[in-house]
């Protein structure tokens, strides 16, 4: 593919999106949510201390040294999304929407609400697939090797499973039509010890697919394409409408005022289609249970990070407007056009590419306590540390050097003024992030109504690794809290069947200029910013029910 300077920016902005949206919703909204385990899930996930069952193999393996037997788990998950974004405009802009009425507009933005309309989730063979609910059934084995004090387990289980779609005139299709990433453990060889009675030892090897799926328009409402947009209508044509020409209106100019031809920061500039995929990821997990007294335990548990390469594809459909400026750019026959030509700018209307990006999944530690406060009350306590701050930047290569990116880059450290940072150039683009570790704490409550019936209720307030000046609609995160409920029947000797309910809620209240990923008006910030000069609030719900049923055989 020959490089020129539209194609390469819109190809920079559209894998430099792809990467916003996993790693974050990874470490603070999936997390432990769909692993779909009902206790774990109703006690607010503070079950460091109180491993469940065979799902002890990712919360704390030590935990499946105090299994019996060979038992088997079959778990269903449902879950629910809702996403409201609205935008207002900010002072600037809206000066700007008054000086210029005719000329600037935003009416598919501008005091408009965006809402999800469907669910779409990345799966391995089929890529990015449209589904009628967000749904996953999982399980698990164990066996006991009483001889040597150890049992046996391994199971599947979603770390992340996240998707959504928007309708095509939705005004949050700038950060994703249809989103889909999906983290799934599909075989876990684990292995729990018992030292004593009392101290238990374990450890987990998890082999994962990871895939991300990403369609969205994407759109540049940068000050110089304002500008631009301005100039095309306001110096192209005379009174009774006819082109006024001469050679800067012969390349810029639209045949009309309606044509779509036109380089507007408000309009979609290319519609983006991109999957990436590795079906082999892998991390381990180590734990410590000590059962200290009958009424204490405390636990201590390790997940290690990952460092992956995720190879994709991306497809990049030009809009109108693009087509018309680089296609009249590079057919002028003045000097112009053949410097155009001679950088290869020639038509263009759809490309295609291969790419990659290293993605980071951060390490994460916690500790527990399980109390019993008395003989039918137990309250759970986890303290918990996940290291977000990876994620200072990411990094991605191109396989084949575009030696225009770095005149383009050139171009962009000339106009740099310390906004938003980051590095472009010939052979990578790098995206800084600056997010942070955080620390959070979760507590959870067990009451044994009967002796085979127990009620659970749990709360864990999420606090946001993403500054206030790093937010953005790709990654609707801010402070989260979960609230859970649940219970556990004991059906019969072997049997028991467990089911929860959660609740997540998340808002974020980014002001015009509070932030570089997606509200700021500078003019050094164009890698990715779609809502420049707006006010953006945003509220995400999350209802997630699991169910399971443990027995032996």
């Amino acid at each position: 593919m020959s490089p020129n300077p539209v194609r390469s920016a819109l190809l920079m902005c559209g894998i430099s999106c792809t990467l916003l949206l996993p790693t974050q919703s990874h470490a603070q909204l999936a997390q432990n949510i769909f692993i779909g385990n009902p206790k774990a899930l109703a006690l607010g996930n503070a079950v460091t201390a109180d491993p469940p069952g065979i799902d002890a193999i990712h919360f704390n393996p030590a935990g499946l040294a105090k299994l019996r037997g060979r038992q088997y788990e079959i778990k269903g998950i449902a879950a629910d999304f809702s996403l409201k974004a609205e935008f207002s405009p900010g002072p600037e802009l809206q000066t700007a929407f008054e000086l210029f009425p005719e000329t600037l507009s935003d009416p598919l933005v501008n005091g408009q609400t965006s809402e999800l309309s469907g669910t779409s989730v990345m799966l391995p063979f089929f890529g990015l697939t449209e589904i009628p609910a967000l749904l996953a059934a999982t399980g698990g084995a164990s066996f006991e090797v009483e001889e040597q004090n150890m049992v046996l387990a391994t199971g599947v289980f979603a770390p992340m499973l996240l998707g959504l779609k928007r309708e095509p005139d939705d005004p949050g299709i700038y950060s994703g039509e249809e989103v889909g990433i999906t983290r799934l453990t599909y075989f876990s060889p684990s292995v729990g010890y018992r030292i004593s009675d009392t101290l238990f030892v374990g450890a987990a090897l998890n082999f994962s697919y990871v895939g991300v799926g990403l369609n969205f328009d994407m759109r540049l409402p940068n000050f110089t394409f304002g500008a631009f947009d301005t100039l095309q209508q306001g110096g192209c044509f005379d009174p009774d409408g006819s082109i006024v020409s001469n050679p800067l209106n012969d390349i810029i100019c639209p045949q009309d005022l309606e044509d779509p031809a036109r380089l507007s920061p408000f309009q979609g500039m290319a519609y983006i289609e991109a999957e990436f995929e590795r079906p082999l990821s892998t991390t381990f997990n180590v734990g410590v249970l000590w059962d200290v007294q009958p009424w204490l335990s405390l636990g201590m548990v390790y997940m290690s990070g990952a460092r992956d390469r995720i190879d994709g594809d991306v497809r990049i459909d030009y809009s109108p407007g693009v087509q018309g400026f680089v296609n009249n750019l590079a057919q002028d026959p003045t000097v112009v056009g053949l410097i155009a030509r001679g950088v290869g700018l020639e038509e263009i209307s759809v490309d295609e590419t291969p790419a990659s990006l290293t993605l980071e999944y951060p390490q994460h530690f916690s500790v527990g306590a399980s109390i019993k406060v008395t003989p039918r009350l137990k309250t759970n306590i986890d303290i918990k540390w996940t290291d977000t701050a990876v994620w200072d930047e990411w990094n991605i290569q191109f396989e084949e050097s575009v030696q225009f990116l770095g005149v383009l880059g050139a171009i962009v450290q000339s106009l740099d003024q310390g906004t938003t940072g980051g590095y472009l150039g010939a052979d990578s683009l790098v995206l800084p992030r600056d997010y942070e570790s955080v620390w959070t704490w979760a507590i959870g409550f067990e009451y044994q109504y009967t002796d085979r019936l127990a009620f659970r209720l749990g709360y864990e307030p999420r606090g946001s690794s993403i500054p206030e000046d790093k937010q953005d609609l790709f990654v609707p995160i801010g402070d989260t809290k979960l609230y859970s409920t649940g219970f556990a029947f004991h059906w019969s000797r072997d049997t028991f069947i467990e089911g929860s309910l959660g609740y997540v809620h998340s808002e974020q209240d980014i002001p015009s200029n509070g932030s570089t990923n997606s509200t700021s008006t500078a003019i050094d910030n164009f890698i990715y910013n779609p809502y420049a000069g707006y006010n953006m609030k945003t509220e995400l719900k999350v209802i997630v029910g699991e169910i399971s049923i443990r027995s032996t055989f």
